[in-house]
């Protein structure tokens, strides 16, 4: 069993680290976490499915066994943009363009068991989210160009900056201990330990809104990282033999800045992980058949660089808000999101079982943050999802889950830029994934 249990750890470890996550589900933060909780659409703060399940309740670990599961997703977001002068300047063309790099591997993994008959231990190894935008034509210096031959506007940065990309990717390390208060109470707690790394590319044209107009630190520096703690607590209780409730919450993730981005995010290079909170309840019909729903509460409006409004028309500064890098600096108009998660699950045989889930959530951000969104165009609100799980024998499952997000678009007819823009995205992900139960 350590043999096993070393290896799959380090399995998890070596491939998340290695991964390039472009998670954008509801707001950035993922749908769910391994393909039994995907299948179900997340919805399993009350209806824990295997080691994972620290990433959402930690009590859950005291239910789940001494198993190890690990995983695999191919996560292929499509995601589009455009601005068009033409409104501005007669004879112009739009500026549309299809963000490329389709295909992103992302991997999951997880360990319990049992120290005694009331503490179990575990870890939860995940992507927390995520968000890759890649042009290969710059919309912003094409829209700057077209505008400014017009006569209607003056560029605020440096034109002909390049491609247009940013890349985030945040991966949590969840140690956790779980106590059984009583036969159907738990209350469990895990560590957050969270590494995030980000990129950007192509943001030349708004060096003029960096505090001190050079913007050194705004664009074009390679990647950075950051590191950070928070805490996720939970409680998991059976209250009738047919239903059971669960709470979790997290405390904001605390992260050290990125310093190669001091002129672009807010505070400094400040990009802390958003609390939040979840609640649900699991009821069983039958026994064969598991019926769950989730709510749950993201509170990006608590993240200066993620909350902050963007650009106002012209674009200017819009009142209250101050340069980019300030504490009240420039950010993406994002605001606390409620997400809404059914899940069901089956148990066909003995050997079968499958699973579908669909959630749906509010969307981050108004018509009116469009233009810094064009390179984090998080508009999806509906997800459904599909699993199947297979287990030869008593000791091994394969988990295999499917998720779409519904293509979904977001426009205006007068960006900050003054023209109208638009973004658009739908999402596929396919996961297979392995458990070995002890």
């Amino acid at each position: 069993m350590k043999t096993k249990s070393i290896i799959v750890t380090s399995t998890s470890l070596l491939l998340l680290a290695s991964t390039q996550s472009a998670l954008a589900t509801t707001g950035y933060f993922s749908l769910g976490y391994g393909p039994k909780s995907t299948a179900m659409a997340g919805a399993v703060v009350a209806a824990p499915q295997d080691a994972t399940i620290a990433a959402v309740n930690p009590a859950g670990i005291s239910e789940v066994g001494e198993r190890a599961d690990l995983s695999l997703m191919l996560f292929s977001p499509i995601r589009e943009a455009s601005l068009d002068p033409s409104a501005v300047v007669p004879g112009s063309s739009k500026v549309r363009q299809k963000s490329s790099r389709d295909f992103f591997v992302i991997p999951t993994g997880g360990i319990s068991s049992k120290i005694n008959d009331k503490l179990s231990w575990g870890l939860s190894v995940y992507g927390n989210g995520g968000m890759n935008t890649t042009y290969s034509r710059n919309i912003y210096d094409e829209t700057f160009a077209v505008l400014n031959s017009g006569g209607a506007a003056t560029s605020t940065g440096l034109a002909d900056t390049g491609e247009l990309m940013i890349d985030l990717g945040q991966a949590i390390f969840a140690p956790t201990l779980s106590y059984k208060l009583t036969e159907n109470h738990s209350f469990g707690i895990s560590a957050l330990l969270a590494v995030q790394y980000f990129k950007a590319k192509g943001l030349g044209d708004f060096q003029g809104f960096t505090q001190a107009g050079s913007g050194t630190d705004l664009t074009d520096n390679g990647y950075d990282f950051s590191y950070g703690a928070g805490v996720r607590v939970g409680w998991l209780g059976k209250i009738h033999p047919k239903v059971t409730l669960g709470i979790a919450g997290s405390s904001p993730i605390y992260m050290t800045e990125f310093h190669k981005y001091s002129d672009l995010f807010a505070e400094q290079g400040g990009f802390d992980i958003p609390a939040n909170f979840t609640a649900g309840i699991a009821f069983r019909p039958v026994n064969d058949l598991l019926m769950s729903f989730d709510f749950q509460r993201i509170f990006y409006g608590g993240v200066n660089a993620i909350a902050n409004n963007g650009p106002a028309l012209g674009p200017s500064i819009p009142p209250g808000q101050g340069p980019l890098g300030a504490k009240n600096g420039l950010g993406f108009g994002w605001n606390d999101i409620n997400v809404y998660r059914l899940g069901l699950k089956y148990q066909y045989n003995s050997n079968w079982s499958v699973s579908a889930g669909y959630s749906w959530n509010d969307r981050p951000f108004e018509a009116d943050q469009l233009l810094f969104n064009i390179i984090s165009p998080a508009v999806n609100t509906k997800h459904a999802t599909f699993g199947i799980s297979y287990s030869a024998d008593k000791d091994s499952e394969w988990n295999l889950s499917y998720q779409h997000a519904f293509k979904e678009t977001m426009s205006t007819n007068q960006s900050a830029f003054g023209v109208p823009g638009s973004v658009s995205m739908y999402q596929n992900a396919v996961e297979i994934g392995y458990s070995w139960k002890f």
